[in-house]
């Protein structure tokens, strides 16, 4: 008898499990749902979280599949995901000042250092930049080998940080290499895709850096309005960004003084 009831009990899971009218209810619910609604697809499970390896699982079952069960699993994850995200300290519907940092001549110069000495340059160098970006209540989403993608809650956080790696990185030397950084600095609302960030916010700030000349800031306007109370200055610069808007103006940061340093750390004591 208890056999007979399993049996019957598995058969209608199973009945239930491919309606797909159901699974169309529980897919349209995800979409109101907080998180992201498409959470268990590569992208969106990148990490080593629990949602995020449960989810990877979870998607992977369920692709190409109308299952009920699969679906209300990544709705459970979906949320779960989401609230782990503003735990995190960084919501993706929060404003966001997003920093591209990268080592000018760095590709030439490891085609004669080699690996091994590249490498080592490139520890130092990112141990640097996180110290920064992690002193001003930022945080590093990504490396892209000389590269490094940093997140922020506001803009002058986030070009106080470049300045700061700038400096640091300045110090050092590797034979007959001195590392010296270019940056630039947008703001905007990215896309928070697993634990990267995509969007045209992203692009622009990765153009902003790339047009960036060693050791300066290039930065929107967006970012200029946003720094000017905090004491930072920017001035009009000539560079031209490929792939951005071309109503986008630019500007050069302005580092601030030692002495604006002293007063700002002052002021804030008080």
């Amino acid at each position: 008898m208890l056999i007979e009831t399993r049996q019957t009990l598995q058969s209608a899971l199973r009945w239930v499990n491919r309606q797909r009218s159901l699974v169309s209810v529980v897919r349209a619910a995800r979409q109101v749902l907080p998180g992201d609604s498409d959470f268990g697809d590569p992208m969106s499970t990148v990490g080593t979280s629990p949602a995020r390896v449960i989810g990877r699982r979870a998607g992977a079952l369920n692709e190409g599949r109308l299952s009920l069960l699969a679906e209300l699993s990544l709705a459970g994850l979906q949320v779960a995901d989401w609230i782990g995200e503003d735990l995190r300290g960084f919501s993706s519907s929060d404003e966001l000042a997003i920093l591209f940092t990268d080592v000018g001549g760095y590709s030439e110069w490891a085609l004669q250092a080699g690996d091994e000495a590249s490498l080592e340059m490139l520890r130092n160098v990112d141990a640097l930049i996180t110290t920064a970006v992690e002193a001003h209540e930022g945080q590093v989403v990504k490396r892209l080998g000389d590269g490094t993608m940093a997140i922020f809650p506001s803009s002058p956080p986030a070009v106080h940080a470049a300045f700061d790696s700038m400096e640091e990185v300045d110090l050092l030397s590797f034979e007959d290499f001195k590392p010296s950084l270019h940056a630039g600095v947008h703001v905007g609302r990215p896309l928070r895709i697993g634990d990267d960030f995509i969007g045209v916010d992203v692009n622009i700030a990765a153009r902003l850096c790339e047009a960036a000349p060693t050791d300066e800031v290039l930065i929107s306007s967006d970012v200029r309005e946003r720094i000017s109370s905090d004491g930072l200055e920017a001035e009009p610069t000539d560079a031209s960004l490929r792939g951005v808007p071309s109503t986008l103006a630019i500007y050069r940061a302005v580092r601030p003084s030692p002495a604006a340093d002293d007063a700002t750390f002052t002021d804030r004591g008080r």
